[in-house]
């Protein structure tokens, strides 16, 4: 279990907190943590017996009453705008964003507005939350934005005319491309926010057992299966993404990727400024966002 005291953090009451994918693994183990340590949390989840549930198990472990469930499919924009609107509507700041969501692919798969399932939900539905949030993120005295990467983003490239083209798809080659992109953009973010009172960092949690395979091809799944004795507990994973969002050893440190609770270096395409602004404005033109 995550130990405030050990981890040097300070109370969040009367701070809000925003945490995606809540309903199981490294998002549920998070979104306790945060309602323990006595923020509003609003979980987003896509199902809503599972929301639920998980939603009664963390008011019962911690007392706080103050949980709120909202339901939303972030591989769709729509939904994701949706989602966005109620929690602009539903709150006056936001001193907390972790976009912990993610999953990844089996055969290629397109969602109903056209984008291939994993950089839809890996990645443009990251881009798009946090964007349509920043006013809130603004209204905050300080406030954090914590994206979960994961360091498969290595094995990535961004091509901007070539990727996730049918003839040439590969499912682990697509989750890793989302989460380099989540990288590039969390850099990005940090430098168009520089002089602003928000923060944005990113992590890897560590091989994680968690259902993130969960459509993945069935020798993905048996290879998971096969590693999961020597993988972390979702509580461990979620150390590093409490750490950042908690910390005050961390107020005003921005722009940074971390492993194991430290700032480490993450691939050389990562850092390239060029690529990430032009990635911007193609995330721009797919979600349909414009700043």
């Amino acid at each position: 279990m995550f130990d405030p005291e050990k981890n040097s953090t300070q109370s969040l009451t009367n701070k809000i907190a925003v945490v995606t994918g809540a309903s199981s693994g490294i998002g549920k183990v998070t979104a306790r943590e945060l309602a323990r340590l006595g923020a509003h949390v609003i979980m987003v989840c896509r199902n809503q017996e599972k929301g639920e549930k998980s939603r009664q198990e963390i008011i019962a472990k911690t007392g706080n009453q103050n949980v709120t469930l909202l339901l939303a499919d972030l591989s769709l924009m729509q939904e994701t705008r949706r989602v966005a609107e109620e929690i602009n509507h539903l709150i006056p700041k936001l001193d907390i964003l972790i976009n912990n969501a993610g999953m990844m692919p089996g055969k290629r798969e397109e969602t109903a507005e056209g984008f291939e399932l994993s950089w839809a939900t890996n990645y443009l539905s990251v881009f798009l939350f946090t964007n349509l949030l920043l006013d809130k993120l603004l209204a905050a005295y300080s406030a954090r934005i914590i994206n979960v990467s994961s360091e498969v983003h290595r094995l990535g490239y961004i091509n901007l005319q070539e990727m996730h083209k049918p003839g040439k798809y590969s499912s682990i080659t697509a989750y890793a491309d989302s989460k380099l992109a989540t990288i590039m953009f969390t850099y990005e973010l940090a430098r168009r926010l520089e002089l602003t009172g928000i923060t944005v960092n990113c992590l890897h949690p560590g091989v994680v057992a968690t259902n993130v395979t969960g459509q993945a091809h069935t020798a993905m799944k048996y290879l998971f299966m096969l590693g999961r004795p020597f993988m972390r507990s979702p509580a461990k994973g979620a150390e590093t993404t409490l750490y950042l969002a908690t910390s005050p050893d961390l107020t005003g440190v921005s722009g940074l990727y971390y492993k194991n609770k430290k700032a480490v270096r993450s691939s050389g395409q990562s850092y390239n400024p060029a690529i990430a602004r032009r990635l911007w404005l193609l995330s721009e033109k797919q979600t349909g966002f414009q700043a």
